[in-house]
């Protein structure tokens, strides 16, 4: 592969030399192989292995020095070994959990945290929420973020204003009840504030209207619908549920992760404990992005989807049947079982937003 890139692609005259400048070279080509493919850190260091081999038979010294924490191929190696011992500490959740999800929802009181969660995995499925936009870090207090030189705060999480809803004749939804939820055809998101620092970004998510009992537009209706029920104010978060005294608390990053855990020892009885560990509440981004990459969708449509400002999302495609499979070539076609559950939403993407500056660091933690 590195002589073709070299020879064919890059029109080098040599792939191979005793020049300080090769080492450029073939962290170049180490660099392109993570983007393209986005293969484990051990993968990258078989390639700059074998291609040191190849400088030796030639008499050359070895590009990629690996005891030299200046030379760059090492450097670019040790980052992508960071990021994705990050990555390794989460797993996406499986079709399996989440169709256990849909039946444990389905004899659950319906303020229960299983169905609050499963709700919001509908949804998650096509935007990937971050946990900080939908949940708290404990039940009774609202997390916000305070811009560093203005102090102006911002509830994080969604509130009510944040989602508006359509019927099917394309008006906005303003007289809010049940009866709604046969004459939905889509919602607007807006995102108040972002990782991504593209602060007001929208994206709107139509109707499913083949698989109702997994449309994100119904089940965000029915987020949306709880919140009022339960007394929660307009400028406050849609994310709370009944706990089993009927005390209105807010979902928390430790709540989805035990339904999320629950749901998952249930699809696939055999987990050890050390994998449900890797459930968690971020497993519904990683989900999200593992169905779009196992539906084809390109690198820059994914970023741009699940709103991922950096590369990082690349080390968690790491295990997916699909990359196994293709390694150096794109699927030729989704499975029925990824398209049904991406449903009409598969190509909608969020709006292009300026970023805002002035927010400080976001903290999600």
């Amino acid at each position: 592969m590195y002589i073709a890139w070299a020879l064919r692609k890059k029109k080098m005259p040599d792939p191979c030399g005793p020049q300080p400048g090769y080492q450029a070279i073939v962290s170049y080509f180490l660099h392109e192989l993570i983007d393209e493919h986005h293969p484990r850190s051990a993968t990258v260091r078989g390639y700059a292995n074998d291609i040191n081999d190849l400088f030796s038979m030639r008499g050359f010294m070895h590009p990629a020095d690996f005891n030299d924490k200046q030379n760059m191929s090492a450097q670019l190696f040790q980052a992508l070994k960071e990021e994705e011992d990050v990555a390794r500490q989460r797993d996406p959740i499986t079709t399996q959990t989440f169709a256990t999800m849909a039946k444990r929802a389905a004899t659950a009181h319906r303020d229960s945290p299983e169905v609050v969660v499963f709700q919001f995995f509908c949804l998650i499925k096509i935007l990937g929420l971050r946990k900080a936009e939908y949940a708290q870090k404990v039940q009774t207090k609202v997390e916000i973020h305070t811009y560093p030189v203005s102090n102006k705060k911002v509830v994080m999480a969604f509130i009510r204003k944040d989602w508006i809803f359509y019927n099917n004749q394309g008006r906005i939804v303003q007289a809010h009840s049940e009866a709604m939820l046969v004459n939905l055809s889509k919602v607007r998101i807006t995102f108040r504030i972002q990782k991504n620092r593209q602060n007001g970004q929208t994206i709107t998510v139509v109707a499913e209207k083949k698989t109702p009992a997994i449309c994100p537009v119904r089940n965000a209706y029915m987020i949306y619908l709880r919140s009022i029920r339960l007394g929660q104010p307009d400028d406050l978060p849609m994310g709370v549920f009944a706990n089993a005294q009927g005390v209105k608390r807010y979902l928390t990053g430790s709540k989805i992760a035990e339904v999320l855990q629950a749901a998952t020892k249930i699809a696939h009885p055999g987990t050890s404990k050390n994998d449900l560990g890797k459930i968690s509440s971020h497993s519904g981004r990683v989900w999200a992005l593992v169905l779009l990459d196992e539906a084809g969708k390109k690198p820059d449509f994914m970023k741009s989807r699940l709103r991922w400002k950096g590369n990082s999302y690349r080390h968690y495609l790491r295990d997916t049947a699909a990359i196994n499979e293709m390694h150096n070539k794109a699927l030729e076609k989704a499975s029925a079982e990824v398209m049904a559950l991406l449903g009409e939403n598969v190509d909608v993407l969020p709006s292009n937003t300026a970023e805002d500056e002035s927010m400080g660091d976001y903290n999600d933690n």
